[in-house]
């Protein structure tokens, strides 16, 4: 009886130490090359610390991330670049995912400091970060 009591405590110690899920992201990076008629930008972040859910009679854990990224240029004006969804599902557990946008610019953009901001969220866990890395046009 003893150890039943005592099992029963471990365990619910255990459960209720666990973390909820939060977003974390890390490791932007971004840059720009020249093309004939603008500038591509290869923009992406890393996302970790997301929910993956295991849904009944399914091997797979599941995720549900949305993301926007914003331009922001020299003159502070603002660009709602790129929106999306990754609904992805795999066979094990994933440490984290990287998350990408490429945006095309037209000569019409100047040169200088831009910046592009990723805003995240994890539709299971609801939670949200947001991260930014910064280019120039030269």
């Amino acid at each position: 009886m003893t150890k039943t009591i005592l099992l029963t405590l471990v365990t619910l110690l255990l459960l209720s130490c666990a973390e909820d899920p939060k977003l974390i992201l890390f490791s932007p990076e971004s840059f720009a090359f020249s093309l004939d008629k603008g500038w591509e930008v290869n923009a992406s972040v890393n996302a970790k610390g997301f929910a993956q859910i295991e849904k009944e009679n399914s091997d797979l854990y599941f995720t549900h991330i949305t993301y926007s990224v914003n331009l922001f240029t020299p003159e502070d004006s603002i660009y709602n670049a790129d929106y999306n969804s990754i609904i992805d599902s795999t066979d094990e557990e994933i440490m984290d995912m990287q998350i990408e946008a490429q945006l095309e610019l037209d000569n019409g953009f100047p040169k200088g400091n831009y910046t592009v901001e990723f805003i995240v969220e994890d539709k299971y866990s609801l939670t949200k970060d947001t991260l930014s890395t910064q280019f120039v046009l030269e």
